[in-house]
C-alpha cells in the first residue's frame, strides 16, 4: 500500500466531507473494526462488444441519452429532479432539435451504488432504451439514495453497463450524462477500500476510450461542492470528459439540473452535425500533419478560424470560472488520458493543493439560476420534417413571429472549401484538400491506445484566451454563440476517433 496515497490528513477536508460521509458503512464508523478485506480483482478488461440494432437509416435526427445515476448518499435531490422533470427535458430537446417521430428521442437510466461489502444492495441495475418518458419516469420513482460504503462509488461498473447492457442505434447521436458526487474506486482516493479499482476488471479509462470510438459522448455533472472535496476526482472527470468529447459541468444545486442537461444535450446535437459535415475532412487533416496530439491542436485551432469566417453559431452552455486551474492539475488530467488503464496513471498524479472551486462560482450558482428563453435564443433548426405539436410541457408555445432567428453564415467568396464544388468535381475538404478515405490505421487511428488532446478542454466555465468576454457572468447560461475554440477541439478529438467507423 502507498502510505502518502491513503493516509488522509484531516485538515485537508472540509465539513463538507463529513457531510458526504455520512452514509458510510457501519464498520466505517466504528475505528475498533478492522476493515472487510479487499475483494479480488479480475484481469483488466481491454474491450467491448458495444451492441447496435439492426434498423434502416432514418431520414431525419435521432437521440439516444442515457443518465447515469449515482443512487447512494445525499444524491436523492437529484435523483428527484431528473424524475420530476423527464417529460420537461424531453419536450424542450424535441422542441429545440425538431424531433417528430416517435422514437426519435430514447431514454435509458443506469443507476449505481457500491460493490460488496461497501454496499450489499447493488452494483447496478438499468432499464432500456425506449421513448416510452412516462416508463422511464416510472423506473425514475423506485430510485432511492441509500449507503454507498467508502466514498468512492461504482461509477466504473456503470460505466460498463452502457456498453455491455444497452442497446444503441448507429444513425442517433449516441450520449451519457452522468451525475455523481464520488469518483471511483482506484484512482487513488484517500479511504477507499476497493483501492485496486472495479472487482470485475473494467477500467474507466478504457471504457472512455471504447465511448469515444463508438460516438458516445460522456458528460460529467459535478454535484459540488462533495466531488472537488476528494483529493483526485475533478483532474479525472476532466479526463474522461475530454476523451469522450464531452463536457464537465459542476453543480452547486439540483434546481439547476434539468436545465443542464438539456443544455449539454442541445450543445452537443451541434458538435453532432458539424462532426458528420466535415469529421472525415478534419481526421484526414491530422493525420496529415502526424497523428501526435499537437496535431490535433494544431488542426483545433485551424478549424476554429475556419468556421468563424463562415460565421458558424452554436448552442453553448456557459458558466462563469468554475475550478481553480494549476499547472499541476492541467499534468493530472494529462496523465489521465495518456495512460493505458487507471493503475499506470495513479501513481503519476500529484496533489493539487487548497481548494479547487472558485468564489466566483460559488457566489454566482447560489445567488442566479439557469437562464434560458425557449424558442427564442435557440430557435429550432429547420428541418424537413414538421416540428412536434406542444405538448403543457413543451417550450414551443412561444410564437414563431416574436422569435428571434440566429444570424445567418456570412459567405466568404474566397474561401472556397466551403463552398460547392464547381463543375461536379471532387469535392474539397474543409481545409481545401480533396477529401480522402480512412480507416483503422496505426497511430491515434488504431482500435487501441487512441489520446485524444489533453489539456483542460473538458471543462466548462474555463474560457480560452481569444474567446470574447461579454460580461455575462452571472448564473449558468444556455445561449447561441460564435462557436467556440473548445468546441473545436471537441470536434477535432471526436473526429480522430471515429476516423474508422466514419461514412466513405
Amino acid at each position: 500500500m502507498d502510505e502518502d496515497m491513503y493516509d488522509s490528513d484531516p485538515s485537508d477536508l472540509s465539513d463538507d466531507v463529513d457531510d458526504a460521509y455520512s452514509t458510510y458503512s457501519s464498520w466505517y464508523s466504528y475505528p475498533h473494526r478492522s476493515p472487510p478485506p479487499t475483494p479480488p480483482r479480475a484481469d483488466t478488461i481491454m474491450g467491448y462488444d458495444v451492441r447496435y440494432e439492426d434498423s434502416r437509416r432514418r431520414s431525419g435526427k435521432a437521440i439516444d441519452l442515457v443518465f447515469i445515476l449515482d443512487c447512494t448518499g445525499s444524491m436523492q435531490r437529484y435523483i428527484n429532479s431528473v424524475r420530476d422533470h423527464i417529460f420537461a427535458i424531453c419536450d424542450m430537446i424535441r422542441g429545440e432539435e425538431g424531433l417528430s417521430g416517435p422514437d426519435d428521442l430514447r431514454v435509458a437510466v443506469v443507476n449505481y451504488r457500491d460493490h460488496k461489502p461497501q454496499d450489499n444492495t447493488y452494483v447496478y441495475q438499468f432499464s432500456p432504451f425506449t421513448s416510452d418518458i412516462a416508463a422511464v419516469q416510472e423506473y425514475l420513482k423506485g430510485l432511492h439514495a441509500a449507503g454507498g460504503g467508502d466514498g468512492p462509488e461504482a461509477v466504473t461498473a456503470a460505466m460498463a453497463a452502457c456498453l455491455t447492457e444497452l442497446t444503441w442505434r448507429r444513425d442517433a447521436a449516441r450520449m451519457a450524462v452522468l451525475i455523481a458526487d464520488a469518483p471511483p474506486h482506484g484512482i487513488g482516493e484517500n479511504g477507499d477500500q476497493i483501492r485496486q479499482g472495479d472487482p470485475d476488471g473494467h477500467d474507466p479509462l478504457v471504457i472512455a476510450r471504447t465511448m469515444a470510438q463508438h460516438g458516445i459522448t460522456m458528460f460529467m455533472v459535478a454535484c459540488e461542492d462533495t466531488l472537488s472535496n476528494y483529493k483526485r476526482a475533478v483532474d479525472f472527470f476532466m479526463a474522461i470528459c475530454n476523451m469522450t468529447s464531452g463536457v464537465m459541468i459542476p453543480l452547486m444545486t439540483a434546481d439547476l439540473l434539468a436545465m443542464t442537461i438539456v443544455g449539454s444535450v442541445l450543445e452537443n446535437m451541434d458538435m453532432e452535425r458539424l462532426i458528420e459535415e466535415i469529421g472525415r475532412e478534419v481526421a484526414q487533416r491530422i493525420k496529415e500533419k502526424g497523428q501526435s496530439m499537437q496535431s490535433v491542436e494544431e488542426v483545433a485551432h485551424e478549424l476554429h478560424e475556419r468556421l468563424l469566417l463562415r460565421n458558424e453559431q452554436t448552442k453553448q452552455v456557459h458558466l462563469p470560472d468554475v475550478y481553480i486551474v494549476s499547472d499541476d492539475s492541467k499534468k493530472n488530467v494529462s496523465t489521465w488520458m495518456e495512460a493505458a488503464t487507471i493503475a499506470d496513471a495513479a501513481p503519476n498524479i500529484v496533489q493539487v493543493p487548497g481548494r479547487r472551486l472558485t468564489d466566483k462560482f460559488r457566489s454566482s450558482t447560489n445567488t442566479a439560476g439557469f437562464t434560458y428563453t425557449p424558442g427564442g435564443r435557440l430557435p429550432p433548426r429547420k428541418t424537413s420534417v414538421p416540428s412536434a405539436p406542444p405538448t403543457p410541457q413543451s417550450p414551443a408555445h412561444t410564437s414563431a413571429a416574436s422569435a428571434p432567428v440566429s444570424p445567418p453564415r456570412r459567405i466568404v467568396s474566397d474561401f472556397k472549401p466551403f463552398g460547392a464544388p464547381a463543375g461536379g468535381s471532387a469535392p474539397l475538404s474543409v481545409f481545401g484538400a480533396p477529401v480522402l478515405k480512412t480507416g483503422p490505421g496505426g497511430g491515434m487511428f488504431g482500435s487501441a491506445g487512441l489520446k485524444p488532446l489533453g489539456g483542460m478542454g473538458g471543462i466548462r466555465g474555463e474560457h480560452d484566451e481569444d474567446e470574447d468576454e461579454d460580461g455575462e457572468d452571472e448564473g449558468a447560461q444556455l445561449r447561441r454563440d460564435a462557436i467556440s475554440l473548445d468546441q473545436a477541439r471537441r470536434i477535432a478529438t471526436q473526429s480522430v476517433f471515429r476516423a474508422g467507423r466514419l461514412p466513405v
